[in-house]
């Protein structure tokens, strides 16, 4: 791939199992403030931040998914004694990170960028959603954006709370590589340059676009 891209062949399909667990779970163990949770799921972030529990995406080596928990006073990721004390799993935080997804799905606005002929170039969408980066769990993703960029997506999680979506048909992510890697050197939670290929079978990540090339 040019401008940075370092491709692989491998292929990956996330899939994720429903489980028995909402969405609003009363967190045990509550020596952290005495804090009920009030949403849990998956937040991306850079492979720089500590945790310890967490996953990476595969084939990633500078994104990660870290479990989370929402409080009253923003969001908080899970330590040891709140993964035990209440039973999770990668596969239930998985499952119950795509219903997060989901539901984000049915209320974010995306901006779409379309050219003089009136063609969409690409899209993108800025939400204050700490979980915001959960949409990419989410089948409704491509559903939603099927129409105007093709029945696979290459995503870019530049900040917590900036997804870009361009068409992978062609890859015109290229065209964009300095502006994205502006963005990201700009992002006030930056995640990572990495290109993750998403389609009805899942996500994975495909290369990174190098901010030294530009």
């Amino acid at each position: 791939m040019a401008n940075g891209f370092q491709l692989d062949r491998i292929f990956f399909s996330f899939a994720l199992f429903l489980a028995a667990a909402t969405l609003l779970i009363p967190l045990h163990g509550a020596s952290q403030d005495d804090a009920p949770a009030k949403r849990v799921g998956i937040i991306f972030e850079g492979s720089f931040e500590k945790h310890v529990n967490s996953q990476k995406p595969v084939d990633s080596k500078l994104t990660q998914m870290v479990p989370y928990y929402e409080w009253d006073y923003g969001v908080r990721a899970f330590d040891e004694s709140y993964w035990t004390d209440n039973r999770f799993t990668w596969e239930r935080i998985l499952s119950i990170s795509e219903r997060v997804g989901d539901n984000l799905m049915e209320i974010i606005e995306p901006m779409v960028v379309k050219d003089e002929r009136g063609v969409v170039k690409y899209a993108y969408i800025k939400d204050k959603d700490p979980f915001l980066t959960s949409i990419i769990f989410s089948k409704k993703l491509i559903k939603k954006f099927r129409s105007s960029l093709g029945d696979s997506l290459h995503v870019m999680l530049i900040d917590r709370h900036i997804v870009y979506l361009f068409p992978a048909n062609g890859m015109p992510i290229t065209d964009y590589g300095p502006a994205l890697v502006d963005e990201y050197r700009k992002a006030r939670l930056p995640v990572s340059l990495e290109v993750f290929l998403v389609s009805e079978d899942g996500f994975r990540v495909i290369g990174e676009l190098e901010r030294g090339d530009f």
